[in-house]
């Protein structure tokens, strides 16, 4: 699956800017790759990134529609970032623990970036760090929060991926595929973050702060739809057809009239449009 231009640049911002400014995150990371060459380079993707989305926005023209849609869905990442301040302003008294969340020291050149990049954080943060965990009784409130916050991101950037998509409309020219190769640029780097992150799986706090989670680390973060809920409650015997009841997890003779598992017993399969 190939990752949005801003998700990339994002990522490497909050990864660079967290090894330079945590000397925890600088000591361990540096012994798996995450090197201050590395870091350089990183930064140096980030400043040719912006000033290519800068560019790609002067040739545009000025696109109010789509500037609109990028404003209104990067507000709405800030107000649920505000939303988590205000959730663990009334669980915890260490304000520390705030801080690791959502560090405001994150600012880059255009804003978005930081506004992803200081999602990327919290949502890192929130998944691995033992003192928000052990914040909330009800852990399915936290699992809450962090998926709102991961569908928020998801249309920040969906909404981002207009300014970098070639409109076959518009004059042609060569800014399209100068953000695609810096896109792979962007991509090798982060594949790199990635399996230094596979070697400190058991530091997940670490992984947190840079912002990225490998699988299998933190607590989940994916799944929201009806029939994942169902999964996680699922049953392991199959159902009788005779027995009354919902079956979770089940849904074979389901289809069509009944295929949310709900009602009575089993439901004939219809294939009728």
């Amino acid at each position: 699956m190939t990752m949005s231009y801003y998700r990339l640049m994002g990522q490497i911002f909050v990864a660079v800017q967290t090894w330079d400014n945590s000397p925890d995150v600088m000591e361990a990371t540096s012994k798996v790759g995450l090197t201050k060459d590395r870091i350089a380079a990183g930064r140096l993707l980030v400043d040719e990134g912006q000033a290519l989305i800068a560019r790609r926005q002067v040739e545009a023209g000025g696109d109010r529609i789509a500037g609109h849609s990028i404003h209104t869905a990067a507000s709405e990442v800030e107000m649920w970032l505000q939303t988590v301040r205000f959730s663990l302003r009334d669980r915890l008294d260490d304000p520390s623990v705030i801080d690791r969340v959502i560090d405001h020291g994150l600012h880059a050149e255009d804003h978005t970036v930081t506004v992803v990049a200081t999602a990327l954080r919290a949502l890192g943060v929130l998944r691995t760090d033992p003192a928000v965990e052990q914040a909330y009784e009800r852990r399915q409130t936290l699992r809450d929060l962090i998926v709102r916050g991961r569908t928020l991101l998801a249309k920040l950037l969906e909404c981002t991926d207009v300014l970098v998509r070639d409109n076959v409309t518009s004059l042609r020219s060569d800014i399209f595929d100068q953000l695609e190769a810096h896109r792979q640029k962007m991509s090798k780097w982060v594949l790199e973050l990635a399996k230094s992150s596979e070697k400190i799986k058991d530091q997940p706090e670490i992984l947190g702060l840079l912002g990225y989670v490998p699988q299998g680390v933190g607590i989940p973060a994916g799944g929201t739809s009806f029939a994942v809920i169902l999964h996680q409650r699922a049953q392991r015997q199959a159902p009788d057809p005779t027995e009354p009841g919902s079956t979770s997890g089940w849904s074979i003779g389901r289809q069509g009239r009944n295929r949310e598992n709900m009602g009575k017993g089993w439901v004939e399969p219809t294939f009728e449009g």
